[in-house]
């Protein structure tokens, strides 16, 4: 086979673009570059891989699908930490319940015994008054003698025999400035006290005797006073009583009794 037609140019031409000393010049070193390019004339170029808008198309939707997926897996780890936090608040919610619903039961357990302590102290602090006498607009004098005082009035006045003897302890408490201070006398017993508060009409000179009752229970006495179903209160012998309107019967009240229910319990029960 001949020799290719670039090597005989190349040899042609290297043999008359040498210089007279024998170097090569710019034309030599350019040569062997148009020779590749004349030599790449005779060969056609490689083919490339055809691809259909179909197969990009599936590429993007499979790489599409695979992004789907881990994000997806993702969301899935998310949720389920999600749940497991939320189950966890549950737990720690139905602990604070349980806890709130003690507690609850603690405190209405301390209020039904604060209740109950309140009334026994309410009625140990009126049983120790009940012999108790309290006058009011009873003369002050200065070195007064209360208890001859005392004990020549209800004589004369009510008419009830009694000796000093009788009169266990009688002196002033504080009272309204500017008006004469009270006087509690605790006599002996029962009968003498009741002796006295029956013939009570017959004081003279606006003084008064009355049951020396509790603070707390004059508060109900007072609650009693304003109720329209009652027609009438009192206190006798350590207790508070009230009176039901248009009606005959009584009914005992305590310190934190709900008196309308009360009433319309008793009402309904006649």
């Amino acid at each position: 086979m001949p020799p290719p037609l670039a090597n005989k140019i190349n040899t042609k031409d290297n043999k008359e673009i040498k210089n007279k000393d024998g170097n090569k010049t710019v034309q030599s070193l350019l040569a062997p570059k148009k020779d590749q390019q004349i030599a790449n004339q005779g060969n056609p170029p490689p083919k490339r891989d055809k691809r259909t808008f179909s197969d990009v198309s599936e590429e993007s939707l499979e790489e599409f699908n695979t992004k789907l997926r881990e994000r997806t897996g993702k969301l899935k780890d998310e949720l389920d930490a999600l749940n497991i936090d939320n189950e966890n608040f549950k737990e720690r919610l139905r602990i604070k319940d349980r806890q709130i619903e003690e507690l609850q039961e603690k405190v209405a357990d301390c209020n039904h015994r604060s209740i109950d302590a309140l009334k026994s102290a309410n009625y140990n602090e009126q049983y120790s008054r009940k012999h108790n006498i309290r006058m009011v607009n009873f003369p002050e004098e200065r070195n007064e003698n209360l208890r001859d005082v005392f004990v020549k009035m209800v004589k004369k006045d009510l008419n009830v025999e009694m000796e000093p003897s009788d009169v266990i302890a009688i002196h002033r408490i504080p009272g309204k400035e500017g008006n004469t201070k009270p006087v509690i006398a605790k006599v002996r017993n029962t009968d003498i006290k009741i002796k006295i508060m029956r013939n009570k009409k017959g004081l003279k000179n606006d003084i008064k005797f009355h049951d020396d009752i509790t603070q707390r229970n004059i508060g109900l006495l007072a609650r009693l006073n304003t109720n329209v179903m009652l027609n009438n209160t009192w206190f006798y012998n350590c207790s508070v009583y009230g009176k039901l309107k248009d009606s005959e019967y009584r009914t005992k009240f305590d310190l934190y009794d709900n008196i309308d229910e009360k009433i319309k319990k008793k009402l309904s029960s006649m």
